[in-house]
């Protein structure tokens, strides 16, 4: 190889790795952040919304939650004022292209914040909205886009009914008394939805029973006798940040669907609530997920540990305990996975995963050999 190249390589691949060195978070781990979503910020906007509109204010710390919530929907709006491309429509993030599910997630965010604070998209965005998801083909088009898959179609159809934009018909039922089965029996019962997806089954199942047609007697029968243990799985699920999977869609298609069957006030609509406020950017923008922070720290150090020439001072004890104790060492209450795992993030919503498990296995496996006494901080023989 050329000289003059293996030195401008070299120089490139130092200023990256000290670039990325200088990004970690308090000199050991890696945290990161994702792009700013339309479609994080139109769902977040609808269960706030919700919460407004069917209920409630409490007094925390001299500010009653009404002004916080206010602020926030009046934020996410203004931030979706400026995300509308250029055909009318709106897209997942800040660069991506149109689709018809963010765009009907937009419109029903538009309308449920004129309900709750007085706070729309301007007319002349609304109509250019309009005419995008005409022009895309409607709802046809959004049914089309998934087919049979009712993870994201049916809580989009359900965030449009509590809007007020399409009637509860339109509604799929979901069979949300089987969350009260055990989790190794839902491949079984061939859910409807993935299993991720649970808490959004039986929130959703539920405000589609409160709301929409009545099912067969029997069923109807089975479903009422099911709604309290079905929330009680959705409780269990939910982890210590209030936020499922420390995502903001999937926590705010529960809130805004308890919110709508009158338990704006229960626990798991606080909880997710509080979660809500806590992840909104400055820019009044919502990410999809908090942060990566497990899966971004392992992925750093594999990619400096490939370097031949890299003297491993990233390497502390600091770091390798960090990412020990995001090792998941009970049964998870969400997916039912074995412990030993890792998820994408250090925060208690993360789930392990046959991702990020891999990637931190071989981003300690490049510890252990820097390390002076892997032993004393919790490597074992096998690791």
């Amino acid at each position: 190889m050329n000289p003059s190249l293996l030195d401008r390589t070299r120089s490139t691949l130092d200023q990256l790795r000290d670039e990325l060195l200088a990004e970690r978070n308090d000199g050991h781990h890696w945290t990161g952040t994702l792009s700013p979503s339309a479609l994080s910020t139109a769902t977040a906007v609808s269960a706030m919304s919700s919460i407004l509109i069917h209920s409630v204010g409490s007094q925390q710390s001299g500010v009653t939650a009404d002004d916080q919530i206010t602020h926030c929907i009046a934020a996410g709006v203004q931030y979706l004022q400026s995300q509308q491309n250029e055909d009318g429509g709106f897209g997942d993030t800040d660069r991506s292209h149109s689709n018809i599910a963010t765009s009907y997630l937009v419109q029903a965010a538009s309308a449920l914040a004129d309900q709750a604070i007085g706070r729309s998209l301007t007319p002349e965005t609304i109509a250019a909205l309009e005419k995008y998801i005409a022009h895309m083909g409607k709802l046809d088009a959004l049914k089309e886009r998934y087919g049979t898959d009712k993870t994201f179609v049916v809580p989009i159809l359900t965030n449009m009914a509590i809007a007020g934009l399409v009637p509860w018909e339109m509604v799929s039922a979901l069979p949300f008394e089987a969350a009260v089965f055990p989790q190794s029996m839902y491949r079984m019962l061939q859910m409807p939805v993935v299993s991720y997806a649970i808490p959004a089954l039986v929130a959703i199942g539920q405000a589609r029973h409160f709301h929409g047609p009545k099912a067969f007697f029997p069923i109807r029968l089975i479903r009422g006798a099911a709604i309290g243990r079905s929330i009680s799985v959705l409780e269990k699920m939910q982890p210590q940040s209030g936020g499922y999977l420390e995502a903001t869609p999937l926590t705010s298609f529960v809130v805004m669907s308890l919110a709508v069957t009158k338990r704006a006030d229960h626990k798991v609509s606080r909880r997710g609530l509080e979660f809500l406020k806590d992840s909104m950017n400055e820019d009044g923008s919502w990410p999809i997920d908090t942060n990566l922070a497990t899966w971004v720290t392992s992925l750093s150090m594999n990619a400096l540990a490939a370097d031949p020439t890299d003297d491993r001072v990233w390497c502390t004890p600091e770091l390798a305990d960090w990412h020990l104790r995001c090792q998941h060492e009970v049964r998870h209450p969400f997916t039912g996975a074995e412990p030993g795992g890792w998820g994408w993030s250090d925060l208690s919503g993360a789930v392990p995963d046959s991702d990020d498990t891999p990637a931190a296995i071989l981003a300690l496996g490049h510890m252990k050999s820097s390390l002076d006494d892997p032993g004393s901080i919790g490597f074992r023989n096998s690791t």
